[in-house]
């Protein structure tokens, strides 16, 4: 674990943005494994695998495979979640809409992958009430480095509140 936990400290600095909402986004991601190619649902892009749950077509785009050390599948994270729009200072919602929808803004954060096989509820609804046992998740694998110095602080503990309409 202390592969990871270097990997998402240091892109979460590269990237400006929290290692506690990036480890959080992939502890929902995993089923709170961090397993690196945890198998997830068949749709439309084959079977998801990995961190963030890439599709068959973005995992050969980012150059994700099976075999890669954990810190080179963290940074192929990184540069995804920059290509979908996360920028510096952005927090849990910004990341796991870029995961979930493909990109950030309002536009995004109604959308859903139930349909496509994902957890019921829209990008908001997930960071609002199916992370919180994620973020202490987390925790605990980033133990002090959750505070990484040269990183943004981290929100509030759970539950993770998001204030705002909900788009559909």
């Amino acid at each position: 674990m202390d592969d990871i936990r270097a990997a998402i400290v240091n892109t979460s600095r590269r990237l400006g943005i929290s290692p506690l909402d990036l480890a959080t986004v992939m502890s929902y991601e995993t089923a709170g494994t961090f397993d690196p190619w945890k198998r997830g649902p068949t749709t439309k892009w084959g079977t998801h695998r990995g961190l963030i749950q890439w599709g068959e077509p973005q995992a050969r785009r980012y150059g994700v495979s099976e075999d890669m050390p954990v810190g080179a599948q963290v940074g192929a994270v990184g540069q995804y979640l920059v290509d979908h729009g996360v920028q510096p200072g952005h927090g849990l919602l910004e990341i796991y809409s870029a995961v979930n929808a493909g990109g950030v803004g309002d536009k995004y954060y109604g959308r859903s992958d139930a349909h496509a096989g994902g957890a019921p509820g829209s990008v908001r609804d997930k960071v609002n009430n199916q992370m919180g046992g994620h973020r202490r998740n987390a925790e605990r694998l980033l133990g002090d480095a959750a505070l990484a110095p040269g990183s943004p602080a981290p929100p509030l503990s759970p539950p993770v509140s998001i204030d705002g309409p909900v788009f559909g």
